[in-house]
């Protein structure tokens, strides 16, 4: 059977990646490659003991060897490809896989038999993405409480070549992309020596711009919790907003988002409502997309994983995870009254 790895750049707070890198080792991956985009990331010291971890603080020492200008790209696209493919050059798994800090993979089966076929085939494997919504009336006892939508991507054609569709989501259309308000392209994996270069969506082949081929996973999907408190996803919609153009562009749905934030943004309680009209369903919403079948009904509760990778499981409580971004990132004091407001 054909062993995994995979690879991240982060910069979260320590609970996150902790829980990302001991689910990972739990569920079958032979290799961990965690990149510190802050190279004094004091996660650092958690990680280091762990068997076939293996961490890169990433200092000008490192964008020296990585970099092909030498220096620290601006963009942090830019930097997880190179990671990315760093890690691939690194790797002694069959494959390596790359995502985000709040990316899990989940296997219906072992991805390891898949991946021992589908190597015959030169391709990429390509994990359909399934992103977090919350459940209206449902208590949030930690980070990855709530169930996942998916993406309409391949399902619905339009004549015009849009990927939106108002009959669909109404009011929230703009919004979404294929039904998601993240990214609906989901991640992929690569086999080692096999002659592709890791792109952050999909790969390439060799130093071409030209797409690997792809075959769609039928064992494993991406869990994708894109903000995992209000507090973290108001913040990444910041960061998207204030990102210079010219560095790395924001998709029109993204930009979409930012709009109502900033508009929402002098209204007392306004963020926290943008936050719970997106991203919270009730019942009826619950049924439509079910009806669509666009839910994906499987809660991911990761403990049980962590409980025996780690010394000791993390808090994940939403007020834990907030308080580890707020020390990360004090200057999201001001935010984060808005949601206790």
């Amino acid at each position: 059977m054909q062993s995994w790895a995979i690879v991240m750049t982060v910069r979260e707070p320590p609970q996150l990646v902790l829980a990302n890198v001991a689910w990972h080792r739990g569920t079958g991956a032979a290799e961990v490659h965690v990149y510190l985009d802050d190279p004094d990331d004091p996660v650092a010291s958690l990680l280091k003991d762990m068997p076939d971890v293996h961490v890169s603080c990433c200092n000008d020492r490192h964008w020296r060897n990585v970099a092909p200008r030498r220096k620290r790209p601006d963009s942090i696209n830019r930097r997880q490809a190179l990671n990315a493919n760093h890690a691939l050059s690194q790797a002694g798994a069959d494959w390596l896989f790359h995502i985000d800090a709040d990316e899990f993979l989940l296997q219906a089966r072992p991805l390891g038999e898949e991946l021992t076929v589908v190597s015959e085939l030169n391709v990429e494997l390509h994990l359909p993405v399934a992103e977090r919504l919350y459940c209206a009336d449902t208590p949030r006892e930690t980070i990855f409480d709530g169930l996942f939508r998916t993406s309409t991507k391949g399902l619905n054609r339009r004549a015009d070549g849009t990927s939106h569709d108002p009959k669909i989501f109404g009011d929230h259309d703009a919004v979404l992309l294929h039904g998601v308000l993240g990214h609906s392209a989901g991640k992929c994996g690569v086999q080692r020596g096999a002659g592709h270069r890791l792109g952050i969506h999909w790969a390439f082949k060799g130093d071409t711009r030209h797409r690997a081929e792809r075959y769609r996973s039928t064992s494993t999907r991406l869990l994708h919790f894109d903000g995992l408190t209000p507090l973290h996803w108001m913040s990444k919609l910041i960061r998207y907003r204030d990102t210079d153009p010219h560095v790395m562009s924001i998709a029109d749905h993204r930009k979409e988002q930012i709009a109502l934030m900033q508009a929402m943004a002098a209204d007392p309680g306004g963020l926290a409502q943008l936050h719970d009209e997106l991203r919270v369903m009730s019942g009826p919403s619950l049924q439509r997309l079910r009806a669509f079948g666009l839910l994906f009904e499987r809660p991911f509760d990761p403990r049980p994983i962590l409980a025996g990778q780690l010394p000791a499981v993390p808090d994940l409580s939403p007020q834990a995870f907030d308080a580890a971004l707020l020390r990360g990132n004090p200057d999201l004091a001001s935010l984060a009254e808005t949601f206790d407001a």
